[in-house]
């Protein structure tokens, strides 16, 4: 005689009365998967959140001018080398000349304009940044470049391993063949830790006195917007915004020292320059109308401590994470 419910009812009833060790044993081996699962979402979304942080970004020896690979300042990774030096040449003589003009515009005046002074470090920086491609270019280290001469070293270096904090640790065999990893840790030599310097200062500098200028002195002022000014305080921020991208070279959170010192340099010559009775090319008391010592002491003092803290450290801050996205982007790309 056949039983009245169907043979899934007889089977599950049986798994009830008779294999309840069974059933607790399934459940156990379900629950531990799902906690393996919790704990690899977990410690995946930890090592994302510290990658972020970038807790290595903060150790002292960041401070230091000191990377293996001395072919990330000369490169590129999205250009071949001959065009990535023809455009550091357009750029280095470009602002050259207006360096030259502006000498001639403000006249004895010059030096105590702090957008003279950015552009010069700018100059400086695709001055040397030109003369070290070229070198880059000619042959020099081939000694330590199994490429030698060959059609590889005019090519764009796609990815070059160390240029993140992530690969540091990686082997070799990422990235360009040719990127070698030197014995020791610091592969530069002092004209790759000139051009550094230069460009931390310059990227974040002419960034600043972009804002500073077009936020806050030129509503005050006014006046024509000739090519100097179209210069100093737009494309001089746009050039090192592009070598940002489109060069090889790193940026450091802990390099915010050198533009920070060569801002408070400034600050400094400003403070002993009003104190020694200077005056602007009007004849007035101060350099910028908006940082009067004299009359309005207060909101100077919080101008430079806004521009110095604040804007300085949150544009470095942008720099950073823009160099952090074009290193990722590099990696996924190559």
């Amino acid at each position: 005689m056949k039983p009245w419910f169907p043979e899934g009812r007889v089977r599950h009833a049986s798994l009830r009365t008779e294999g309840p060790k069974f059933a607790s044993s399934r459940r156990s081996v379900g629950i531990q998967a799902s906690l393996r699962f919790i704990s690899w979402r977990c410690e995946r979304n930890f090592e994302r959140f510290n990658m972020c942080l970038c807790p290595e970004e903060f150790a002292f020896r960041r401070l230091k001018l000191s990377h293996p690979y001395a072919s990330a300042f000369a490169t590129s990774p999205w250009l071949p080398l001959p065009l990535f030096l023809i455009y550091r040449l357009i750029a280095a003589f470009y602002f050259l000349s207006w360096l030259i003009y502006s000498g001639f515009s403000d006249g004895n005046y010059w030096f105590i304009f702090l957008s003279n002074w950015v552009l010069t470090f700018v100059t400086a920086y695709f001055l040397l940044a030109m003369f070290i491609t070229t070198h880059y270019c000619c042959g020099s280290g081939v000694e330590d470049d199994p490429a030698g001469y060959g059609p590889r070293r005019f090519k764009s270096e796609t990815y070059i391993v160390g240029l993140s904090s992530e690969d540091e640790n990686e082997t070799e065999d990422e990235g360009t063949s040719y990127a070698t990893k030197e014995d020791d840790e610091d592969g530069l030599s002092w004209p790759q830790k000139v051009l550094w310097v230069l460009f931390d200062i310059g990227s974040v500098t002419s960034l600043v006195i972009t804002i500073f200028y077009w936020s806050t002195l030129y509503p005050v002022k006014g006046g024509a917007i000739d090519g100097l000014n179209i210069n100093e305080h737009i494309l001089a921020a746009v050039f090192m915004l592009i070598e940002v991208v489109f060069s090889n070279i790193p940026i450091r959170l802990l390099h915010f020292f050198y533009p920070h010192a060569f801002s408070s340099i400034y600050v400094l010559f400003s403070v002993i320059y009003w104190g020694a009775g200077g005056k602007n090319k009007e004849g007035l008391n101060y350099i910028y109308q908006i940082i009067d010592y004299e009359k309005e002491p207060g909101r100077a003092i919080f101008m430079v401590f806004f521009l110095l803290i604040v804007t300085q450290t949150m544009v470095h801050l942008f720099l950073f994470i823009l160099f952090r996205f074009r290193a990722w982007l590099i990696s996924k790309l190559q």
